[in-house]
């Protein structure tokens, strides 16, 4: 279960939504509503215990082991068809940032006076992200 976790695309967009709403409490609290001032332990701790968990995990699953990688854990490529299905998923999120970047670019110079602007863009961008590979992975499943 742990593994499945670590491996849901709406799992880091979760967190991704998260992270960005702790950035913008903490480095905006003037400037952003009081319900976006978020303690940061709010994911650390969360984060804290499913790292704890994992060596719990790999006692007990010692055949699916959650191994730490710099490859993305949803790039589940096990076979021919998990990576054409992960090659088309892939592909759709970079026509989405090679397309969104520069609208990112002008909303970002023409909303200038949104201090905290450019962190809702990026966690919007990184949630759309995970969101799109994920609705690619389920169209094929």
């Amino acid at each position: 279960m742990l593994k499945s976790i670590y491996q849901s695309p709406i799992f880091n967009a979760v967190l991704l939504l998260v992270f960005g709403m702790i950035m913008l409490g903490n480095h905006y609290s003037d400037d952003v509503p009081s319900w976006l001032n978020v303690d940061p332990l709010v994911l650390g701790i969360p984060i804290l215990i499913l790292i704890l968990a994992i060596p719990l995990h790999n006692m007990k699953n010692p055949k699916n082991k959650v191994k730490p990688t710099l490859i993305p854990m949803e790039f589940k490529e096990q076979d021919e068809g998990l990576q054409w299905i992960t090659y088309k998923a892939t592909r759709k999120v970079y026509i989405f940032f090679a397309s969104f970047l520069p609208i990112a670019i002008a909303l970002t110079a023409y909303l200038n006076h949104i201090p905290y602007f450019p962190v809702i863009l990026l966690t919007g961008m990184a949630i759309v992200q995970y969101l799109v590979f994920w609705l690619e992975h389920k169209k094929h499943k």
